[in-house]
């Protein structure tokens, strides 16, 4: 089957290439193949084909296929499957692992603990768009308390996790939300998602404009930054998912860390934003996504019901994925880069 691949990590931009790899064949209790429909990308994507995380989850064979984020039909299910059925349209944020190297591509093995029935009245595209980023964005808001009344800052409005963390937290009952976004299409974006406050990043610094603050997601490594706006001895959060990982956020997720990696953690660990939460009273965290179906079902029945919008820079056809790559990992893109495979 077709699929974007990488043979060796190395510059996203010089080992990415459309290549052939087989349909795979060994579909387990519990899990189920599916014809691709639409995936996405995710910044994530980039670190794994750069090996940035072999040392925490390392490529099982090569060739390694590139995407985490599924929609699709069910071609065939494992034993003692259930939840779904052959014909099935679902929607996916896939693990990593043997039978699960990633989803642009023609068929991948999706986790039936990953995955929900996508809504008749959301595309194929759309409930692409959604898995990893809006995954994140929910679960960040729940770490971080959100409800209603709340003052929330989201930094990176116009990115794939951003997009939906504006609106999540609006549909939670957040009174204020706040962002950051470059001038222009960017800015008028992130209003027409829900954000009150646009704080123009080049022209004015978050952290001497707004202030008292209940919750702070960090998704632009400017986590020690967040920890001046919040109210200070209440108990508020700062999670980030753009820092180094914490080993207790490692452990939490099911990894088991080696004495090397722990180490490594401990001398990249962000010292400064640490330091500055315990001194203000504001808690600091990183934070690891943890996929699982009900997540992702909540989320794309807010879509069903017009709650929440898919945020999409544009949909390429999968002989361009490398293109639609390239515009992910540039930082540019407006949401999110979808990838269809079945037009």
């Amino acid at each position: 089957m077709k699929a974007l691949i990488f043979e060796k990590f190395g510059p996203a931009d010089s080992v990415m290439k459309i290549g052939t790899v087989p349909v795979p064949s060994d579909v387990p209790e519990g899990f189920f193949l599916v014809k691709v429909h639409a995936a996405s990308l995710n910044p994530i994507d980039k670190m794994r084909i750069e090996g940035g995380m072999k040392a925490l989850r390392g490529e099982d064979f090569w060739p390694a296929v590139v995407g985490y984020d599924v929609a699709g039909v069910v071609e065939k299910v494992g034993d003692k499957m259930e939840a779904f059925a052959v014909g099935d349209e679902i929607v996916a944020r896939i693990q990593s692992g043997p039978l699960l190297p990633g989803t642009i591509c023609e068929y991948c093995v999706v986790d039936a603990k990953t995955a929900t029935k996508k809504p008749p009245n959301v595309s194929f595209t759309d409930a692409a768009s959604f898995p990893l980023a809006g995954e994140t964005a929910l679960q960040a808001m729940r770490k971080g308390g959100v409800g209603p009344g709340m003052k929330v800052f989201v930094s990176g409005g116009a990115g794939g996790v951003g997009t939906l963390a504006i609106q999540i937290a609006k549909i939670l009952g957040a009174e204020t939300v706040a962002t950051t976004a470059s001038p222009g299409d960017k800015t008028e974006l992130c209003k027409s998602l829900g954000a009150d406050v646009v704080v123009n990043y080049r022209d004015e610094k978050f952290e001497e404009v707004l202030k008292d603050y209940d919750f702070a997601f960090d998704t632009t490594h400017e986590s020690a930054k967040m920890i001046q706006i919040m109210k200070a001895n209440a108990g508020k959060k700062v999670v980030t998912i753009s820092d180094t990982p914490t080993v207790e956020a490692l452990e939490e997720v099911g990894m088991a860390p080696n004495f090397i990696v722990k180490t490594a953690l401990g001398f990249k660990r962000n010292k400064e934003a640490i330091a500055a939460g315990q001194a203000a009273g504001v808690e600091w965290h990183y934070m690891f996504l943890q996929p699982n179906g009900a997540d992702l079902a909540e989320l794309l029945q807010w879509a069903a019901d017009g709650k929440l919008k898919p945020t999409i820079d544009q949909v390429w056809p999968l002989d361009e994925a490398v293109a639609a790559a390239q515009k992910n990992f540039s930082g540019r893109a407006k949401g999110k880069c979808v990838v269809q495979v079945i037009a």
